[in-house]
């Protein structure tokens, strides 16, 4: 009786340390948005870039791997995109990340036509993946910034 009850217990310690070392708490990450820019306009369509920070909390590196983004422009939505990524962020460490954002030439109509009425707020609501060792981990952020006074330019 007693070998079972001492089985019983090694059994419990070895479970609990292996959960312990298994299931490291990982803390989320976060993004803010440094800059939303329109760098070209054409008959294609407007161009630009969208440059966040991404801050990771934990003590080891996690990989991003894509960005799912939505851009409204004065309460409408104008664009989506997506982007796939390998970009290791650093433990304890802060990395830009910059991708292009591309507005198809009808979907540019309408943001300039909303410009032109003189809309100048705009929302970027983003959604970072992050592939991590127990799954994949998602981050929303969200930024509302205004169009500088001209089309070229965002703050």
């Amino acid at each position: 009786m007693r070998s079972i009850v001492m089985v019983i217990t090694l059994l419990g310690a070895t479970q609990a340390l292996g959960c312990s070392i298994f299931m490291r708490s990982i803390e989320r990450p976060e993004a803010k948005v440094r800059d939303v820019s329109v760098s070209s306009a054409g008959l294609a369509g407007v161009t630009g870039q969208l440059a966040l920070d991404v801050t990771n909390p934990n003590s080891f590196g996690v990989p991003l791997s894509g960005i799912e983004w939505q851009l409204s422009v004065g309460g409408a939505r104008a664009v989506t995109g997506r982007v796939q990524l390998q970009q290791t962020i650093p433990a304890r460490g802060v990395a830009p990340v910059t991708t292009s954002l591309t507005i198809e030439a009808r979907d540019a109509i309408a943001v300039a036509s909303a410009l032109a009425g003189g809309v100048r707020d705009y929302q970027l609501s983003a959604t970072l993946h992050f592939a991590t060792a127990v799954g994949q981990l998602d981050v929303l952020v969200e930024h509302r910034g205004t169009f500088g006074s001209g089309l070229f330019g965002a703050r």
